[in-house]
């Protein structure tokens, strides 16, 4: 088992391994849509991120594995490699919903030949019977986004959504798993929800940006 409350250095395909069957209760994943994604935005440019040239959907089969019985997968993707992912985690899991994050302040792309990109979707998967704490929510979630100028990560995502996530999805000491796990978003928002988590990450700058944030946040508990 690897050990919990921490981002693990190396690829998620290998690292699972480690992670015994049914064994943790939620499962986020930000994996590299394959869209080959470089932002020209930001004051400072982040490289290419690794694999995003391709659509990698290996990881769900021991993500499958590791998930307990009654357990959730939410995994963010794009409008145009959606079909892909839909497809690949309906191999695996029964899809419940497609989470439409409404994050405004879209990317610049196109600005004469094309809509403002103003969302992202998250496919919301289950294995077995899951149910969803609290009053039933719809699946338009208008959540901002972080300052991109303040991003560690060229695809970060705001602690208000994966909060949402954990919150509807977990109890109190249950366990996440973080497979992409970047700058570890997902792995703070755990700790201030009193969770635990499992973190992995490809990129070694990240592993310490994430491990930092989270020897942060549990100072503060």
């Amino acid at each position: 088992m690897l050990e919990l409350n921490k981002v693990h250095h190396g690829d998620c395909l290998e690292l699972m391994k480690d992670i015994p069957d049914a064994s943790v209760d939620l499962i986020i994943a930000d994996p590299p849509y394959g869209v080959n994604y470089q932002s020209n935005y930001r004051k400072n440019k982040f490289k290419k991120l690794t694999n995003d040239n391709v659509i990698m959907t290996e990881w769900l089969d021991d993500a499958y594995r590791v998930l307990k019985d009654d357990g959730a997968l939410y995994c963010y993707t794009r409008w145009d490699v959606f079909s892909e992912w839909f497809e690949s985690i309906s191999k695996h899991f029964k899809v419940k919903n497609t989470i439409v994050w409404y994050k405004r302040g879209g990317g610049l792309g196109d600005l004469k030949g094309a809509y403002i990109f103003n969302h992202e979707f998250i496919i919301y998967a289950v294995k077995g019977r899951h149910l969803l704490n609290g009053k039933r929510l719809n699946d338009v979630w208008e959540i901002p986004k972080d300052n991109v100028n303040k991003y560690l990560h060229p695809t970060q995502k705001p602690l208000d959504l994966s909060k949402r996530i954990i919150e509807k999805s977990t109890k109190e000491n249950d366990v996440v798993l973080v497979p992409f796990a970047g700058s570890g978003s997902e792995c703070v928002s755990a700790i201030e929800l009193k969770r635990f988590f499992i973190g992995i990450e490809k990129e070694k700058e990240y592993v310490d940006i994430a491990n930092k944030r989270i020897e942060e946040h549990q100072k503060k508990r």
